[in-house]
Order: structure tokens, then sequence, then C-alpha cells
């Protein structure tokens, strides 16, 4: 149950998994897992018309999720999955399920340790056939991506992208073992691409990309300049991509982590952030743009101006752990312009966390009130297995002709959802936004990855004027997806791609 009143549907799995027809090249079906809009009906198909820019990988017009988690699989510490739940569209109602492996037969490798396969998925039609397809990464003796292409049956058929490369940053400190994925078109063309690889001179895969998952082409990714001579090394740790110039082309930003020391007081973390700006003739990195250092971010346009802003989790400095500072994009760029919100912002509720383990870990944004301005979420999950037991939480945060503001914030607690309370849940170690039942409204995405012990959950929270609603909200456990007994699934704990 969850706190005052709200039921939530529990959703169970139909026994077994069933094969699709058309030979060893077919991944394992999409099985029912809850009630809901029967899919792949006449009339739901022909009501149904997804929201521009969201998943849809059977093409039926609702939404869908992939969930990407670095728990352990069937023969496989650490090996890695993807969950994917297909919208009904009533609600946050879901269809059907997929659990995908690489002990699939359809799926290129093989599972094992540490492959962590899926921790980073992006959701793009990636071939131009109107279909959404999943690229996910993968770790089995060296990083690589595999494509899984959408359909009317759903996601069906994988392939690795053949040719990837690493990224290659001369202060970066062992690159290799955090590569990270982003999607967007990047040249203009009107093609989704990837980038992989940062500073690779093929680190840039250009769409459309052939079924043997061949790109069209591959270009340079710069490699960002050194924050400060007094960064050594540092750690890769993210990759956006967003419209922060508003030309229309995508741009990159890239997270590190410098100089890391455990023992460091929270002013003096340093951590780093890029800004690459993409164009038809490739990536530059401009002179005099100016970022605060930050853990996270998500990119969209907080301020309905139709120029992306870049929503960052601070770091160092004045930053308090539980402060949302927004980056304003514009023709020039982002940079002219921040604001902060935390918990001395009026409107927004709750005490400053006093721990340095209550921090924000995970951003996204999307219209959750349907007012034409994205609003912000931002889970802060115990994420430390050495951390202090405490509360586990997501804040909203609503956009305006202004920008970020208090006005309208909301808090949710994982207690309050059922979450394992204490912080052994890790409650909010990934949030999305999407419109799953395409009203106007985006729908938030929690996840709440587990541990060996503890089953791994995705809560999803339907979006309404006032924010998101835990009343008709939709619980996936674990075992909707796979119910191997002692298996430490780690459900969402890697991104969400919708």
């Amino acid at each position: 149950m969850i706190g005052g009143g709200a039921a939530v549907v529990v959703l169970a799995v139909a026994a077994g998994l069933v094969i699709a027809d058309g030979g060893p090249d077919d991944i394992a079906a999409p099985y029912g897992c809850a009630t809901g809009a029967p899919h792949g009906t006449a009339s739901a198909a022909a009501a149904a018309s997804a929201p521009e820019g969201a998943a849809d990988f059977d093409g039926d017009g609702h939404p869908d999720l992939a969930l990407g988690s670095g728990g352990s699989v069937a023969g496989g510490s650490g090996g890695g999955s993807v969950e994917v739940a297909y919208g009904a569209g009533d609600g946050t109602g879901i269809a059907r399920c997929q659990y995908l492996t690489q002990d699939d037969a359809g799926i290129p490798g093989e599972n094992r340790d540490e492959a962590f396969f899926g921790t980073d998925v992006v959701a793009r039609d990636l071939d131009g056939d109107g279909y959404t397809d999943l690229a996910a990464s993968v770790f089995d003796w060296k990083p690589s991506l595999i494509i899984v292409w959408g359909s009317e049956d759903g996601l069906k058929r994988a392939t690795r992208v053949p040719g990837t490369d690493v990224s290659h940053v001369a202060w970066d400190n062992d690159p290799i073992l955090d590569e990270q994925l982003a999607a967007g078109d990047f040249d203009g063309d009107g093609h989704p691409d990837l980038v992989f690889g940062l500073g690779s001179d093929k680190g840039l895969l250009k769409g459309p990309f052939g079924r043997d998952g061949t790109p069209a082409g591959t270009g340079r990714v710069p490699a960002p300049r050194r924050p400060s001579p007094e960064v050594a090394n540092a750690n890769y740790g993210d990759l956006l991509a967003g419209d922060l110039d508003g030309d229309g082309i995508d741009d990159l930003v890239a997270f590190h982590t410098a100089d890391p020391d455990p023992e460091a007081p929270w002013a003096e973390l340093n951590r780093p952030v890029s800004y690459l700006r993409g164009g038809r003739d490739g990536f530059i990195q401009p002179e005099g743009t100016s970022i605060p250092d930050a853990g996270e971010g998500a990119i969209g346009d907080v301020d309905g101006d139709g120029v992306d802003d870049l929503v960052l989790s601070p770091r160092g400095g004045d930053a308090s752990r539980s402060s949302v500072t927004v980056v304003y994009g514009s023709r020039g760029g982002p940079g002219a312009r921040t604001t902060t919100v935390d918990r001395d912002t009026s409107g927004v509720p709750g005490e400053e966390p006093q721990d340095v383990d209550a921090v924000f870990t995970s951003l996204d944004t999307g219209d959750v009130n349907g007012d034409g301005y994205a609003d912000v979420v931002a889970g802060a999950p115990r994420w430390d297995v050495y951390g202090e037991p405490g509360p586990e939480q997501v804040l909203f945060l609503a956009g305006g002709p202004d920008g970020l503001s208090g006005e309208g914030a909301r808090l949710f607690d994982g207690a309050d959802l059922g979450a394992v309370p204490g912080g052994d849940a890790d409650f909010g170690s990934a949030v999305g936004l999407t419109d799953l039942d395409g009203d106007g409204r985006a729908d938030l995405v929690v996840t709440a990855p587990g541990s060996d012990t503890v089953d791994g959950v995705a809560h999803l929270l339907p979006g309404t004027a006032d924010g998101p609603s835990v009343a008709g909200a939709t619980r996936l456990s674990g075992d909707t997806f796979d119910d191997t007994e002692g298996l430490g699934l780690l459900m969402g704990g890697g991104e969400v791609a919708h």
C-alpha cells in the first residue's frame, strides 16, 4: 500500500517467456504482465499517438520504458540486464514486459561477470523505420554497443555496432572502465546519432544505422580541456545531450570527478563539467563558457524560451547538498544566467540534510503539470554502501516563465511509497519523466534497485496539474521480470530510457 490510502498496482508475471517466431535472430518476446488496455487492438492503436520524442518500441502509439540494470544475471555477477515495460495507454498501467540479457540467443555475447550490459541505455529510432530502437552499452572484453531493433512486435532483434572506440582523454583516469553513451542529432541532418568515446576520432556514430549495426559515418568527439592545472587526473562520470544554444543541433555536456579524495571536505570536491557544441562541421569547445562544478545533470527547457537549459546537482563551493542549479541556455550557449533552488527557497518542502550521503544523484526533466514548461525531478538515494541510514527522497520542482522556482514543489519519501526504510532500497537511484498515457503530462518513474536481499522496484507516478501523484501509482517489482531466487537484479540501477 501507498501512504495516504492510494492503491498500488502490483504486477504479476505470466509464467515463462514466449519465444517469438522467426528463427534464432529473434529475442525473447514481450509477455503479458498486467491488466490494462489490450495490446495491439485496432481501437487502441487507432486512438493512440505517442507524444513526440517518447519511446515507442512496438509502434502502437503508447509510450514505453526501458530500465538499465547493472545487477547480476544467471551466470554472471554484474552481468547486467534491461527491463522493458510496454505502455498500456491507461494511466501508468503496463501492458507487457520484456527481460533482456546476453543469455538470450538473439542478443550478441553471453552472460559473464561484470559485463554490465544495459547500464547505459538510450531510446531513438536509429534506422528511420518508424519504430524506436534501444541502444545499450556493454563491457564484455571491451566497451561496445548493442542495438535492439524495434518492430510491430516490440524489441525483436539485436546486433552489435562494429568498430566502436573508447574515450581518449589525456588527464582522465582509466576511462575505459566508465564509458558513457549519449544520443542526439549532433550534426543537424535530422537523423539520431550516438556518442560513445569522448576524445575519440570515431566517437561520434552517425545515423541512420544499418540493420547490421553499421553507422552512416563516424566523426571526432573532442576531449574536454583540462579544467585547471591542479587536476592531475579524473574519472569520467556522465554524458548528456541537448540543444543548449537553440540552433536545432544537439550539444554534449560531460562530467568528471577530479582528484577524488574520500576524506575531502564537501566544499573542496571538484567535479568539472565540460560543454561541447554540436554542428554540421563537427563538435567544438567554445572559449569562455562557464559551467559550475556538478555531480549529475539533465537537460530541458524550464523557462519555455525554446532553448534547452542545463539542470545540475552542484558540488563544491557554497552549494548545499540538496540544491538544484539551472544554467540557462541561450543563442550564445549556456552560462550567462543561473538559478539555484534549495531547501531555503520559498515553497520547497523539507529540511536541509546534514550528512553527505543525502545528495541528489539523479535528475530528469519533463512537463509534469502540462503548462508547457519543463519541470525537474531530483533523486537522493543512499547509494553508498557505507553511507549513513536515513530517508531516501525525490524532489519535484516546477518550471515556469521565469525558470525554476520553489512554487508548487513536492517531496516524495521512499517510505511513503512502500520502499524498504533506512536507505537499503536506494529509492531515487534513477528518475525519469515521460508521458506514459499520452495525456500531455509527464509521469514520474522512480527506481529503487535494492540489493541482494532487497527486491528492486520501479514506481510509476502519474503526472497531474499539481505535479506527480501517488494516487493511481503503479509498482513494478523485480520479480515481474525475473524471479530467480537470490538474484541481485538491481532493477533500474542504471539509466532510464524513455
